[in-house]
């Protein structure tokens, strides 16, 4: 794979995510995994900044992959995200892959892999001939909530507003994510009463 210095980012993001993604699938093998974040939104057609590839998957096939690419795990924790992890360049696009992390709001935190529905939910996307397991657009409207990242929330919203959601899978992600009744209310009103959206971080 030949990518010029000029190669548009997000155009360098698609070229190189089908060859990673079976890199993936052939490491974790039976264990979950997904695209999550902006990447995964854009695959969903939302329009939302981004310049990472950022994956989530269980510990163990973390360390498998580690292994796989000669690249050695660290542990990682910052404002928003508690995770060992692998960082690493391809063709100058940023890979983050975390093992069983924790997302840390505010207010709160959210554990995927505590989060059942969120892995049944995952949308294959065709990206270049590769099926890419994404993250459902319900779970990165919830946990936009949690953290706080208003512009994230209101364009994924927007694009759920207008392609349709799966109301129940909503439900699920709240209750199995035991988010507080503030968190709840802020993902229903985004939903249900749209002009409120960009205050849900306040």
């Amino acid at each position: 794979m030949n990518l010029e210095p000029g190669f548009d980012p997000e155009e360098r993001q698609l070229a190189i995510l089908g060859p990673l993604v079976r890199v993936i699938q052939e490491a974790a093998a039976d264990q979950p995994w997904a695209l999550t974040g902006a990447a995964s939104a854009r695959l969903q057609a939302v329009e939302v900044p981004g310049t990472n590839l950022e994956f989530i998957t269980t510990e163990s096939a973390l360390l498998a992959l580690g292994e796989m690419l000669g690249v050695s795990t660290d542990w990682g924790q910052g404002a928003h995200l508690a995770a060992n992890r692998l960082h690493f360049m391809r063709h100058s696009v940023p890979v983050f892959v975390f093992g069983d992390p924790v997302f840390h709001g505010p207010y709160e935190s959210l554990a995927p892999r505590e989060v059942p529905s969120l892995w049944d939910a995952r949308v294959k996307v065709d990206c270049r001939g590769t099926g890419v397991l994404c993250t459902p657009l319900e779970w990165e409207l919830v946990l936009g909530v949690v953290l706080g990242a208003t512009n994230r929330v209101d364009a994924v919203a927007q694009r759920m507003l207008d392609a349709g959601y799966d109301s129940r899978l909503v439900v699920r992600l709240l209750r199995e994510g035991r988010v507080a009744r503030h968190t709840e209310e802020a993902v229903w009103a985004v939903l249900e009463h749209p002009e409120t959206k960009s205050r849900v971080a306040d």
